[in-house]
């Protein structure tokens, strides 16, 4: 990587780190501006990397049901009641699909209704279970657990990215992802362990061995997640998911890990509470 393109990309990290942990400490209105924000981007860049002249996923409809979703898994901490509606509404939104494909103009085509339920299972799933991240016992907004889950993605990634480019020899999976190594999963993995023993100082929600699981938890999910996005990219033979943030190219590129590290966090956080 070159010094311009190095660079660029520092920038560009800084400035996402300040504005999404920036939303976390603001407040729950911020935080959520931001994830809907992130999630609708991501959807969109989701639909346009796999449509082609015979796939056509339904681009507002799959966009629709992400954002009922969303305010689905919001009003779960405001009102339950209309939570419920929400849910409805979002289920009624995904049979929706099927009943729309048969009278689209293009050919009827089980791919296009296949790719629109992904990009809400593989996208919006994960950003909507973030308020479940980022409340307590209580239902009170408590932003420490989420933050400090994206710190551990950032670590796992920082880890692999230094150990990868100075000692990485053996490949990974390189018919998905070329670039990735034994040796930066080894480096990420041991920055990430690093970084959660530091946080379970700070944050006493967990103790150090349930800190140290989610380390280990984050670190694993975090390359699959990574590799999965590579798998999507490579399918549709594109090298980024989009170019708005530059350096890093799309959302997609940026939030990659985070989708599956979500939800196999919160599962994990059920089973030991």
């Amino acid at each position: 990587m070159s010094k311009s393109k190095l660079k660029t990309r520092t920038i560009t990290g800084v400035l996402y780190c300040i504005v999404f942990v920036s939303s976390l400490i603001l407040g729950e209105l911020s935080s959520s501006l931001f994830f809907l924000v992130v999630m609708l981007l991501a959807v969109k860049e989701f639909y346009t990397i796999v449509q082609n002249e015979k796939i056509k996923p339904q681009f507002y409809l799959g966009m629709l049901i992400s954002l009922s979703l969303f305010i689905s898994s919001f009003l779960y901490f405001k009102s339950f009641e209309l939570s419920k509606i929400s849910f409805a509404i979002s289920c009624f939104l995904v049979l929706l699909v099927f009943i729309l494909e048969l009278f689209r103009k293009e050919s009827v085509n089980y791919n296009n209704i296949g790719l629109t339920l992904m990009g809400v299972i593989y996208i919006s799933v994960p950003m909507s279970l973030t308020f479940f991240l980022s409340h307590n016992e209580a239902n009170q907004y408590d932003y420490m657990l989420l933050l400090s889950v994206f710190i551990l993605i950032w670590m796992s990634d920082v880890g692999g990215y230094l150990a990868g480019v100075n000692f990485g020899k053996h490949k990974l999976l390189e018919r998905i992802s070329p670039k990735k190594s034994w040796e930066g999963v080894a480096g990420g993995f041991i920055l990430c362990i690093i970084s959660s023993v530091i946080l379970s100082n700070f944050f006493t929600k967990l103790d150090l061995t349930e800190w140290i699981i989610l380390g280990i938890i984050i670190c694993i999910s975090s390359v699959i997640g990574d590799l999965i996005e590579s798998m999507i990219k490579r399918t549709a033979k594109v090298k980024d998911s989009g170019t708005i943030l530059p350096g890093h190219g799309g959302i997609l590129d940026r939030f990659d890990s985070a989708l599956l590290v979500i939800p196999i966090v919160y599962i994990y956080i059920i089973l030991i509470s």
